[in-house]
């Protein structure tokens, strides 16, 4: 979601009273002196948002900057709206009507009659889950390439009333054919059905007992993230797409949850 500014200029005391609406976060300012001859940066950081408050000169400038801690989907390669289908969450994700085959959630889409194979090794301590976990399954829906049951374009339900199953919201095409646009391919996003050669997903995290090379998560079901989205989670204790990558922030690219610079991502779980 962008970060919305507010900005206002007065005199003398200033009282304020924000309502965070999604963090339900109260933030009080309490009497700034119409006189301030300095410029002071109060930071404040919730589990959600980032309050910041800066006072400068005779009277003030309040500015309240509200960010989440990474991007936002809008406007990224995931952004699949258009100017016929304007709405961003609805490629995906729908209030009402979602799959019930699928668990991922509010999903807007149905998966085709897909065979995956999975990554499999000798060197293995635990096996990888088929068909992967619905979390995985649910990037897959788009990232095999395989559009299967015609689901990469149609959709469950569509936005407002009616349109079950939906047919008729246009996504914006060249997210996913960008060389019928003249822009660069992509084709290197689709991995198709054999996940082989790809990292594993749908795997239980092993455990020291399992395997002494991995490191020991501070959460054997939700791994080092927690509530964070900036860093690696688990998911019931299983490694799936969204453990390192954060769909809905293309900050650290591709969508990663946090900069794998020095392997900083991979050593997070690798002990090497």
């Amino acid at each position: 979601m962008p970060c919305p500014e507010i900005s206002g200029r007065r005199g003398g005391s200033f009282f304020g009273l924000l309502f965070l609406n999604s963090a339900r976060l109260q933030v009080y300012f309490l009497q700034l002196q119409k006189h301030l001859v300095f410029k002071e940066l109060l930071i404040m950081k919730t589990n959600r948002f980032i309050v910041i408050v800066s006072a400068l000169g005779i009277g003030f400038s309040l500015t309240i900057a509200l960010a989440a801690y990474g991007g936002s989907v809008v406007g990224s390669k995931h952004d699949l709206s258009s100017s016929s289908t304007p709405e961003v969450c609805v490629f995906c994700h729908t209030p009402h009507f979602a799959s019930t085959t699928i668990n991922a959630p509010l999903w807007n889409r149905k998966i085709g009659p897909v065979t995956f194979t999975p990554y499999q090794s000798p060197t293995m301590d635990t096996a990888c889950a088929s068909p992967p976990s619905g979390v995985s399954l649910a990037c897959l829906g788009c990232h095999d390439g395989v559009n299967s049951d015609n689901d990469k374009h149609d959709l469950l339900n569509a936005p407002g009333s009616g349109g079950i199953p939906d047919t008729t919201s246009y996504p914006n095409c060249a997210r996913c054919h960008p060389t019928i646009y003249g822009y660069p391919d992509n084709s290197y996003i689709w991995l198709g059905v054999d996940l082989s050669d790809d990292h594993p997903i749908s795997m239980p995290y092993p455990t020291p007992a399992q395997d002494p090379q991995f490191n020991t998560p501070p959460d054997a079901q939700k791994g080092w993230g927690g509530i964070s989205p900036t860093d690696v989670k688990l998911y019931s204790g299983k490694v799936e797409c969204p453990s390192c990558h954060n769909v809905h922030d293309p900050d650290v690219s591709p969508f990663l949850r946090k900069s794998n610079a020095g392997s900083v991502l991979c050593t997070t779980c690798h002990i090497k």
